[in-house]
């Protein structure tokens, strides 16, 4: 649904993440990402209800951030095998290639036409849908869809699926004439290339770069990062001089939340009352300006979480899927607006679980002498060797 209907994601997708978890058949088992979702959701709602400058807008974006994290947390219950694994990350990848089926049909028949694949001059979009929200949502589908190269079933004829799905989630982006998105695929693709020859240094190079980024360039980005900000506006045509007014919105924003540090205006609070009426254009003033330092520290803890969790509990293959999704929506974060983005969030949730997958391929494939396997919240299950049980102990 939050792929090509967001209108409905976003009115019914926290009710129904919700109602997931009361109809399963297990109770919550909270871990630490579950715990910071919670409290970001729980911080998200008081930070609206306390606002008083425009209360049903507010409280609006703030079940929107509410839902986000509750979507987060729903499919982390309900994922406890590979099959529902696999169940959910399709049901979303579906919605994705409608999405982008719509999108590449309609730009066939639409009467202004491109004079190359890359002229950004002339974008297309889907009717009734924000050009950047399809954008992103084809760009957090494509790493999607490789999770599900490295996780999903292994045979040819799927995997053969799967990699022309990828293709045709790029060539929709490259449709929208996102700049963000296109360069979060290039650098997608550049962190995969690298996990090849070395997983852990790439693994290394996300973890120190992603955060300095989004911590330094907003405060720097006018002046230190100049130059490189008009050759970024540059790119593939649509100049504009200032990043679409980005390098604009970006001061006053930092001036907005420095008045209010610790709690922040109040979600949506700041696009109201700055003279240029649009958001930050940025996750970290965004998410600051919204809920103030404490909302930024629950938010990015629980992101910290969730990709520390694929990291440490699926090995390789956790390192190099948590690598690809933090770089990719690297520029998307830095310059969109994707903070309360259901996909997103739902994607983030499948790799803080993606050792289930990861896992279970291992004890099918055997491709490893001895290992253990740990379960979907770190912990040791029991050793395998060529994927046979041990034998029980005789009496």
């Amino acid at each position: 649904m939050a792929a090509w209907s967001p209108k409905l994601a976003n009115t019914y997708g926290g009710a129904l993440a919700v109602a997931a978890v009361l109809l399963s058949s297990h109770l919550p088992r909270f871990r630490l990402p579950d715990v910071l979702a919670g409290l970001t959701a729980v911080w998200a709602l008081g930070s609206a209800l306390l606002d008083t400058v425009d209360p049903p807008a507010t409280r609006w974006l703030g079940y929107m951030y509410a839902s986000a994290c509750l979507v987060f947390i729903a499919a982390r219950h309900i994922i406890r095998n590979k099959s529902y694994f696999i169940t959910v990350a399709y049901a979303h990848l579906a919605g994705c290639v409608a999405t982008c089926f719509t999108l590449i049909t309609g730009a066939r028949g639409n009467a202004d036409q491109r004079d190359a694949i890359l002229d950004y001059n002339v974008r297309y979009g889907v009717d009734g849908i924000n050009i950047n929200y399809t954008s992103y949502t084809l760009a957090t589908g494509a790493v999607l869809a490789v999770v599900l190269l490295h996780v999903g079933p292994r045979s040819r004829a799927m995997r053969a699926v799967l990699v022309v799905t990828l293709l045709a989630l790029a060539y929709g982006v490259l449709l929208t004439g996102s700049k963000g998105a296109t360069l979060g695929l290039v650098l997608g693709a550049a962190i995969l290339a690298l996990s090849r020859i070395t997983s852990k240094f790439a693994w290394t190079m996300t973890r120190v770069c992603v955060p300095v980024l989004i911590l330094l360039l907003p405060f720097t980005a006018a002046s230190l990062f100049s130059s490189t900000a008009q050759r970024l506006d540059g790119l593939f045509g649509r100049e504009t001089g200032d990043l679409s007014g980005r390098l604009e919105v970006w001061p006053v924003a930092i001036s907005a939340w420095m008045e209010h540090p610790f709690a922040g205006l109040g979600p949506g609070v700041f696009r109201l009352e700055n003279p240029y009426q649009i958001g930050p254009h940025n996750l970290l003033l965004t998410v600051g300006t919204d809920l103030g330092l404490i909302g930024v520290l629950l938010y990015g803890s629980t992101m910290i979480a969730a990709l520390t969790y694929a990291a440490r509990n699926a090995g390789h293959t956790g390192r190099v899927l948590a690598g690809v999704f933090a770089t990719s929506l690297l520029p998307i974060w830095l310059s969109g607006h994707w903070e309360y983005a259901q996909g997103a969030w739902l994607v983030l949730a499948l790799l803080s679980v993606v050792g289930i997958a990861s896992n279970a391929h291992l004890q099918n494939g055997g491709r490893h002498r001895s290992t253990e396997l740990r379960d979907e919240f770190g912990g040791v299950s029991r050793p395998l060797a060529y994927g046979i049980r041990p034998a029980r102990p005789v009496r």
